[in-house]
């Protein structure tokens, strides 16, 4: 079954593996070897779609749990969740991209407690 509706093409095609990371590729994703093709396909057809419109201050002051809230409702693709830890200055290991999504909301919303701990002591 495809995940998305503008991914059901891609999704019930021959096309392979290696295909769809060349066509990423050509497309400036960067994609891990160890992503599956499913999440390839949807960063492919999200790829000029930016679905997080809230800004750094706003995603900062939210806790971890409605920073995961908000990044599942809104469909954040894997590419879209990398960029924004680069903001930060954070680079998941592998093992953290599996859950990528739940690595982010927790990274992202220490930081912003740090935030407001370091303001609040001056």
């Amino acid at each position: 079954m495809a995940r998305t509706r503008r991914g059901a093409g891609l999704e019930s095609s021959d096309v392979t593996v290696s295909e769809l990371y060349e066509i990423a590729s050509r497309c400036g994703l960067r994609v891990e070897k160890r992503i599956k093709r499913g999440d390839i396909i949807v960063d492919l057809v999200n790829r000029n779609s930016v679905r997080i419109d809230k800004t750094t201050d706003e995603l900062l002051a939210m806790n971890c749990d409605d920073l995961s809230n908000y990044l599942k409702s809104r469909k954040v693709s894997r590419t879209e969740i990398l960029k924004l830890l680069s903001q930060f200055d954070i680079r998941p290991a592998s093992s953290e991209k599996t859950n990528l999504l739940e690595f982010a909301a927790r990274e992202i919303s220490d930081v912003g407690m740090y935030q407001r701990v370091a303001k609040g002591a001056r």
